[in-house]
């Protein structure tokens, strides 16, 4: 009985090398070329009120919006129009963005700020610049915002930055993707920074992916 008891152990083992022992995980490297795209992420309708509604109409400027480097964001700009006088017409609240060193004068002439717009200067996250706040979040609080539209360019930059950085602050965000561009042909950034906006944890319950003519003021 010993015996037995001894051999079982023993041919569980030869079993397991005869199959060989499980292979270790791939890592993305491995699988780069394999990888497929999900399916899209859907695009849901957005009504919004507008009394606390902010559009935030970011980093549209010459330098930026061009058909030399980045052509879809010049494709972008009718319907990016279409949005900012809706936004204007119902009493929404319009926020500009621009680059620290490029003045906002330099807003491409169709989407331009008008009046006392508010306008705020940083990089890829709006909320701050360096290691300082740049004044949007209490400029939302003192408004009684509570959602955000945001468009502009470039998706993989202050789309994708400011949208997740307002959506860590509390607020709704919704993203149209037809308001937003990155560089050149390159159609992935914008697929990826969809798909990361509606995946990403804590962000995307808080994120709305949208086309312009589903936001209704």
């Amino acid at each position: 009985m010993l015996k037995i008891r001894r051999l079982v152990p023993l041919a569980m083992l030869t079993a397991v090398l005869a199959h060989g022992a499980p292979s270790p995980a791939q890592t993305i490297i491995d699988e780069w070329s394999s990888v497929k795209a999900p399916p899209p992420p859907e695009l849901k309708a957005a009504p919004v009120d507008p009394k606390t509604t902010a559009l935030l109409v970011m980093d549209l400027l010459k330098q930026t919006c061009n058909v030399d480097r980045r052509p879809r964001c010049v494709a972008s700009l009718a319907k990016i129009a279409e949005l900012v006088s809706a936004a204007r017409a119902n009493g929404a609240t319009v926020i500009y963005t621009t680059l620290p060193n490029i003045p906002i004068v330099d807003t491409v002439p169709a989407v331009a700020p008008k009046g006392d717009e508010p306008v705020v200067a940083a990089y890829v996250d709006k909320f701050i610049l360096g290691d300082k706040d740049t004044g949007l979040e209490k400029m939302l609080r003192d408004k009684g915002i509570t959602t955000v539209i945001t468009v502009g360019t470039a998706a993989h930059g202050a789309v994708l930055y400011t949208s997740s950085a307002a959506a860590l602050r509390g607020f709704n965000v919704i993203v149209p993707v037809d308001g937003m561009s990155g560089d050149g042909q390159n159609t992935y950034i914008e697929q990826y920074v969809a798909f990361n906006l509606t995946s990403a944890p804590v962000l995307s319950a808080k994120i709305t992916l949208t086309r312009i003519d589903m936001i209704k003021f």
